[in-house]
């Protein structure tokens, strides 16, 4: 079997993004107050030791789905094609009966990992 690290290096924080509430606001606000780099390795730590769905997926749980398309600037990419879109729909209801999963479990890279935000931006 082959791996791909497609999620990345880095895992961001899901009860940061989506409920805070659910985040140990202790520990979390002694994160914050760290230096950049010693905080999204601190928050990649803290996310790890959970378990999905309370946390991102990571590579080791997670299928990576590559559209290919050209990067333009530091922002931006080449927009999907109708033919990728239409194969990315059906590749994705497939994984979705196969695995039991919904849309909730689907995530474009840039919101569970430090990647750019342009990536993906336009697959539906």
């Amino acid at each position: 079997m082959k791996r791909c690290y497609h999620v990345g290096r880095l895992i961001k924080s899901k009860c940061l993004a989506i409920d805070k509430s659910k985040c140990d606001t202790a520990t979390m606000a002694k994160v914050l107050a760290m230096t950049w780099v010693k905080q999204i390795a601190e928050i990649d730590a803290l996310e790890r030791a959970k378990s999905y769905p309370d946390r991102y997926p990571v590579n080791s749980d997670s299928v990576g789905i590559e559209l290919v398309g050209q990067h333009i600037d530091d922002d931006n990419y080449e927009a999907v094609t109708a033919p990728q879109n239409t194969s990315l729909q059906w590749l994705a209801s497939e994984l979705y009966t196969h695995f039991s999963l919904n849309a909730s479990d689907v995530y474009r890279h840039p919101e569970v990992s430090y990647k750019n935000p342009g990536e993906a931006s336009t697959a539906r």
